[in-house]
């Protein structure tokens, strides 16, 4: 039988209980100020023994929404294989997989299950080293974004732009495109122009590891076609770690100052 720790509170109650048995439970409640219904329970729970007045859990017994024995399995085989890259990845894969709950209900299964992490291989792509540019052209950063209809001036018919943004790491210099689709066909042909427009040889392309730039090596090994302009070029291409766009940061902060001088109001 687990030790119960007699505390101040169950003095209290035991006090209660005392005077209550005595004077009743209405002029009980009165005195320390509490209300009767309460004077009541702990009257019911009373048998002499201030043990009896011990706080009791109230985790429900039962509960509908439990997670089933093959989500568990699900999350932990999904946590073995992508913990390392961080929890929103383990997410990602589990929502590919048919799993419903939130992700908040995921972490909180981890940790209270004692999950552990057990394959210690990280993928090629995801060892990412800060590498800034030393020279004009030696690391430009890309990416793409979808331009919201309330930044465009001019009437859109409910049609969607893509704002590509390229940004010089080492003189900052910036080449903006608006393009109608997010596709690897769009960025790379913005690839194939982009050396002329910035006006200056380029060695290292930055982007991330979405499927309008490089395909995912797991699904497949054909190169996308913004990786074959590149490979034509004789561009390296310098992936970040998946879900870190601050590791692409300063095309990020770039994109509003690119719409308030390009398109928005």
């Amino acid at each position: 039988m687990n030790k119960v720790i007699i505390t101040e509170e169950m003095r209290f109650r035991q006090r209660l209980c005392e005077y209550a048995l005595k004077k009743g439970a209405m002029k009980a409640a009165r005195k320390y100020q509490v209300n009767r219904m309460f004077v009541y329970r702990q009257l019911k729970k009373y048998d002499g023994t201030v043990q009896s007045l011990s706080f009791k859990s109230r985790r429900p017994r039962t509960s509908p929404n439990k997670h089933s024995k093959e989500e568990l399995e699900l999350i932990s085989t999904m946590y073995a294989t992508h913990g390392l890259y961080g929890m929103a990845e383990v997410y990602v894969k589990l929502l590919e997989l048919g799993y419903k709950r939130s992700f908040g209900s995921m972490c909180m299964q981890i940790r209270n299950k004692c999950i552990k992490s057990l394959n210690k291989a990280k993928k090629s792509y995801t060892r990412y080293e800060n590498i800034t540019g030393q020279y004009i052209g030696d690391k430009v950063q890309i990416d793409i974004k979808y331009v919201p209809q309330e930044c465009i001036m001019f009437s859109s018919y409910g049609k969607k732009y893509y704002q590509i943004t390229a940004i010089d790491e080492y003189s900052r210099m910036r080449v903006l495109e608006i393009v109608e689709e997010k596709s690897t066909y769009e960025t790379g042909k913005f690839l194939d122009e982009l050396e002329s427009k910035f006006g200056f040889p380029i060695k290292t392309i930055q982007v991330d590891n979405g499927y309008e730039f490089v395909n995912d090596k797991e699904v497949t090994n054909k190169k996308s076609y913004f990786e074959e302009t590149a490979d034509k070029k004789g561009y390296t291409i310098k992936r970040i770690r998946p879900y870190s766009p601050w590791q692409n940061g300063k095309v990020e902060r770039s994109f509003m100052r690119g719409w308030k001088n390009f398109i928005c109001k």
